[in-house]
């Protein structure tokens, strides 16, 4: 495009005329001629941007109206206006107020001064839920994630609270993070921290098995929601006994019944299985027909059909997702069920226990010992190589992989997915779950 001065004409000049309009400037009418007051409006709009203010449209001016156009707008300070306060007004995140006008001291503004307010798109209409577990030992590493992807994501799940033997609810460095919290409710994501019983059989069948510490745990659940104004909680108890199968239903029913007249929502998280019984006493404690009936969703943990404490080999195939679901959709309302997919992968050593990995160790290890990647989207990608004299074997996930798995989220047409763990992924899975779950306009 050429450059725009005073006395060019055309449609090039009108489309610059009404950019100027809208994002508040004063033209003149739109007809294609650049006169004085378009080249007023151009000075303007390049002193406003800390642009050489020559009133001449080059590259750069262009570049910066396009970027102003289509995502902010001009607001005039009033009196008593703050960032702060702006922010608050307009359901605007302070950082991204503050990067929109980098030549603006938030502590001197005047009476009339303009600035720019970064507008809100249309959030991103998908047709399945998409919630992601924030896992408080690499919390900013997944935030970031979200930060990077906030339309994607309608709840996240930080592992914040860990249930005690008494009943009362713990809190692991880094819970309650103030920049998660605001970024969320800033972007319409809702939040439904997790609750632990750090895998232990033990810790939780003293409160499931005694009446009046249950009751003091669901109290105190009770207590946390409201204080915070989260929208629901995530129950993630693990490894139960076989025994506290039946009791662990009975706190879920005490505990929906408690939650539903202060409006939030009961999510449990369950073992994988294709049966009633499962092929661990973990499994087989997660009664789905109990628990599908009394929670508002229940988050399958579709991954660890090999696990670091195993022998090597995918970590969620495929045709193994496929009989865990059909199983799940006879137990529970599919409306209900939300899938958890991994983002990892595991490196084992010859003879040793895995070690977690995430999908950019996978790929750079490969690269740094040559060693050919075996892409399948069915089982996932793997490969082998020597260190020290020592085979590893690596299994791992990438975006083709949890494709496939998305695939039969669909086929299931279940409520949706929810990742573990953010920070790990294959960055292009996020383009996948565009193009699985768009909805059809």
């Amino acid at each position: 495009m050429a450059n725009l001065k005073q006395g060019s004409t055309g449609t090039e000049v009108k489309e610059l005329q009404l950019i100027l309009q809208r994002l508040g400037y004063n033209p003149g009418t739109a007809d294609g001629i650049f006169g004085p007051k378009t080249m007023q409006a151009v000075i303007q709009f390049q002193k406003d941007t800390s642009l050489t203010p020559d009133g001449i449209v080059g590259p750069v001016t262009w570049l910066a109206l396009q970027n102003r156009d289509q995502g902010y707008r001009l607001y005039t300070i009033q009196a008593g206006d703050t960032f702060y306060k702006i922010a608050l007004t307009f359901n605007l995140n302070l950082s991204s107020l503050l990067a929109a006008n980098p030549g603006v001291d938030p502590n001197k503004l005047n009476i009339g001064q303009k600035i720019w307010l970064p507008t809100s798109l249309p959030k991103l209409v998908l047709t399945k839920s998409v919630g992601g577990w924030v896992p408080s030992w690499l919390q900013t590493q997944a935030f970031r994630s979200v930060q990077n992807h906030p339309d994607i994501f309608s709840n996240l799940s930080p592992f914040w609270y860990e249930v005690e033997s008494s009943g009362e609810i713990i809190k692991y460095t880094g819970a309650e993070d103030n920049s998660l919290l605001s970024f969320a409710r800033t972007h319409a994501i809702k939040l439904f921290p997790l609750i632990s019983n750090a895998f232990s059989s033990e810790q939780i069948s003293a409160v499931l098995n005694d009446p009046l510490i249950r009751r003091n745990h669901v109290a105190n659940i009770v207590k946390l929601l409201s204080q915070l104004n989260y929208d629901g909680i995530d129950i993630n108890y693990e490894n139960l006994f076989v025994k506290d199968k039946e009791v662990f239903v009975i706190f879920l029913q005490e505990l929906k019944t408690a939650l539903s007249p202060i409006g939030k929502q009961l999510i449990v998280t369950v073992h994988a299985k294709t049966d009633p019984v499962g092929d661990w006493t973990g499994a087989e404690a997660h009664d789905y027909i109990g628990i599908g009936q009394t929670a508002d969703f229940v988050r399958i943990m579709g991954y660890d059909f090999h696990w670091f404490g195993g022998e090597p080999g995918p970590i969620a195939p495929a045709d193994w997702i496929d009989n865990v679901l059909a199983y799940a959709v006879s137990t529970i309302p599919k409306s209900k069920i939300v899938l958890g997919l991994p983002t990892y992968g595991y490196d084992w050593p010859l003879g040793q226990e895995g070690k977690g990995i995430t999908y950019s160790y996978a790929v750079s290890t490969a690269k740094r010992y040559n060693a050919p990647i075996t892409e399948d989207a069915q089982q996932g990608p793997h490969f082998t190589y020597t260190a020290d004299g020592v085979a590893h074997e690596v299994w791992f996930i990438d975006a083709n992989s949890f494709a496939a798995l998305l695939d039969l989220v669909n086929h299931y047409d279940l409520n949706g997915i929810v990742i573990w763990y953010l920070g790990a992924e294959d960055p292009k899975i996020y383009d996948v779950i565009q193009a699985k779950f768009k909805a059809s306009v």
